[in-house]
């Protein structure tokens, strides 16, 4: 039997994979196009915009992950249909369901593993190649490789951290006089932009320097009405899908513990985390979908179909996490009903395959 479950896993990983390049690049494709659109735009330019969709690939192909799944097997069954391999399986005894388990568990080992990606990887090629877009786009300062920003405002520099959501680590001001002496330093531990634009600093110790002498002044709170302008402070707002899976569980306690909704990031976090399950089901009900239809419909017109049905299911589930933060619905429901669904379904439609 392990000799059947590599081969069956060794046929469904090469079309997954093989589908999930496609899509991936037909979208990077896409993407690119869009991104052209904004060259000539500060200091955007086309070589920007080539890192761009280079740097976000890899977050992109592992967004595709279900609907590839259900296209890969979908492809891999219809292969070994087509050469009789199917029959020749369950004629040894290989039930549809075992085959069903053959190709979820390298797709879903494969996930787990991607997962650490998401937290380790992944997010950092997304956040570099925000901030680096926005950076350019914006005009409003230099990016550090190590995500630092530096921004000026008159006689004023200012370096921080790169944001997460509304808040940043490690504000170091620098203020200069009009013979340009270094006049003031503030330093804060942590930043919180509010709604009206306005800085809360936190942990604050100011130095104001002065031909005679230097004086230390530590606040545990200091309110700045005009530290950086709304296309500068935009930079630093990272969109929740380029958070690893701690920045988001971080944010979301602190969000809760200031009273604010960490719906955004909640999203976030459950569709990052039930990726494997959603892939589990897309390939759960594909068993049904293409064992039950090969006497009575080609592979070709399977192969439409089910692309039709993942790229439908893909957007459907978009949608409707969207939808759940309107209507202030948990995304923890809005994520894994559907996938819970479809494995559900799957699940006792194959049971009735003969």
């Amino acid at each position: 039997m392990k000799i059947f479950d590599r081969y069956l896993a060794d046929v469904f990983v090469r079309c997954w994979l093989n589908v999930n390049l496609v899509l991936a690049g037909l979208l990077s494709f896409l993407e690119l196009a869009k991104q052209l659109d904004d060259v000539g735009t500060g200091r955007f330019s086309s070589g920007d915009a080539l890192l761009y969709v280079a740097l976000t690939l890899p977050g992109r192909m592992i967004e595709l992950a279900p609907p590839s799944a259900l296209l890969g097997s979908i492809i891999a069954l219809g292969l070994l249909a087509k050469n009789h391999e199917l029959i020749a399986l369950r004629a040894c005894g290989i039930s549809v369901q075992r085959v069903g388990w053959a190709f979820a568990k390298p797709a879903v080992l494969t996930l787990l593993a991607l997962l650490l990606g998401l937290q380790f990887i992944v997010p950092y090629l997304e956040q570099t190649a925000w901030t680096r877009r926005e950076t350019a786009l914006a005009e409003s300062g230099t990016i550090l490789p190590r995500g630092g920003f530096w921004a000026r405002d008159g006689h004023r520099f200012i370096n921080l951290r790169t944001g997460r959501g509304s808040g940043i680590q490690s504000v170091d001001i620098y203020e200069f006089d009009s013979s340009g002496k270094l006049a003031t330093h503030i330093f804060a531990q942590e930043a919180h932009i509010g709604a009206n634009g306005s800085w809360d600093l936190r942990d604050v110790r100011q130095i104001v320097i002065t031909d005679q002498a230097s004086s230390i002044r530590n606040m545990p709170q200091l309110v700045l009405s005009d530290l950086l302008t709304r296309k500068q402070a935009a930079v630093l707002a990272l969109p929740p899908q380029t958070l690893s899976l701690s920045e988001l569980y971080s944010i979301i306690v602190n969000l809760r513990q200031s009273g604010q909704n960490p719906g955004r990031y909640l999203l976030a976090l459950w569709q990052k985390l039930t990726l494997p399950l959603m892939t589990a089901a897309m390939i759960m009900i594909s068993l049904p979908f293409v064992c039950g239809s090969m006497r009575s419909a080609s592979l070709g017109w399977l192969i439409m179909v089910g692309a039709i049905v993942g790229v439908a299911f893909f957007f459907l589930n978009q949608i409707l996490g969207y939808t759940g933060l309107i209507l202030q619905v948990s995304p923890a429901w809005t994520t894994l009903i559907p996938a819970l669904s479809v494995l559900a379904g799957g699940f006792v439609l194959t049971r009735k395959i003969v």
